[in-house]
């Protein structure tokens, strides 16, 4: 990977923008640049806690650079909504998952908007030039342990019917409604097997039927913790974010 990698880039969004206020307050935020994965983690029991929470002092310490990104798409429309997206089955790593456009970076990207605008291009055919960066949001430690630095951008309504799923990575393309994501998000419950029992994971979820076929899709996971974020950070609306066993 290149060692002159540029994270997160120098914005300006002019004041006429329908989302200057957003990006505003992304790139005024003053928090930690790598928000915590153990806070109200009930997976995370003894010494696998301790664990993890060395790892993330460091991970504060160290100050890394990202290690994947994704691109958070607004549509700029009277209703805005996000572009979200469900993994090919086929795929090696979080198949047939609800996602961000996005992926890992290369060895030729040159900072975190080219590896999430290039993942856009080859999944859903966005044009780079059809996007204009709003800001940051903090990092995320996947399930993997990956470091994943969502990138928001915004797209004009013309281009929202433009955007085609590349069948080899990508399923189906969603429109979540923004409106959505300033309610609180559900309860919901996923079977789970533990190390020597199965039982149930609770953790806050949108549940939201986004083609009105009566089938909803379930918004969670690192995507719900990314959304979480974006509401929190430009909207000031916080919602809480939890795994807990029963």
């Amino acid at each position: 990977m290149t060692n002159d990698f540029i994270d997160k880039q120098t914005v300006c969004v002019p004041p006429e923008h329908r989302f200057y206020e957003l990006s505003t307050r992304l790139n005024g935020y003053q928090g930690v640049d790598v928000l915590p994965y153990t806070d109200n983690n009930e997976l995370l029991t003894g010494l696998i806690r301790e664990q993890a929470i060395r790892h993330y002092e460091q991970l504060l310490k160290n100050k890394p650079l990202p290690q994947a990104c994704v691109l958070v798409v607004i549509a700029d429309e009277s209703t805005p909504r996000l572009l979200l997206t469900r993994r090919s089955n086929r795929l090696n790593s979080h198949a047939g998952e609800v996602s961000f456009v996005g992926g890992k970076r290369d060895e030729m990207d040159g900072s975190s908007a080219d590896v999430a605008l290039r993942e856009a291009c080859e999944e859903v055919g966005l044009n780079t030039a059809s996007a204009d960066i709003l800001g940051y949001l903090p990092m995320q430690i996947s399930k993997t342990g990956l470091l994943v630095r969502p990138v928001v951008v915004s797209v004009s309504a013309k281009v929202v019917d433009t955007l085609v799923p590349n069948d080899d990575e990508i399923a189906k393309i969603f429109w979540l409604p923004f409106e959505v994501l300033k309610t609180a998000p559900k309860d919901h419950s996923f079977d789970r097997q533990l190390t020597n029992k199965s039982a149930k994971l609770h953790t806050p979820a949108w549940v939201y039927d986004v083609d009105n076929d009566g089938t909803p899709e379930i918004f969670w996971g690192l995507t719900g913790r990314i959304l979480t974020s974006l509401v929190e950070i430009g909207f000031e609306i916080k919602h809480e974010w939890y795994y807990r066993v029963r």
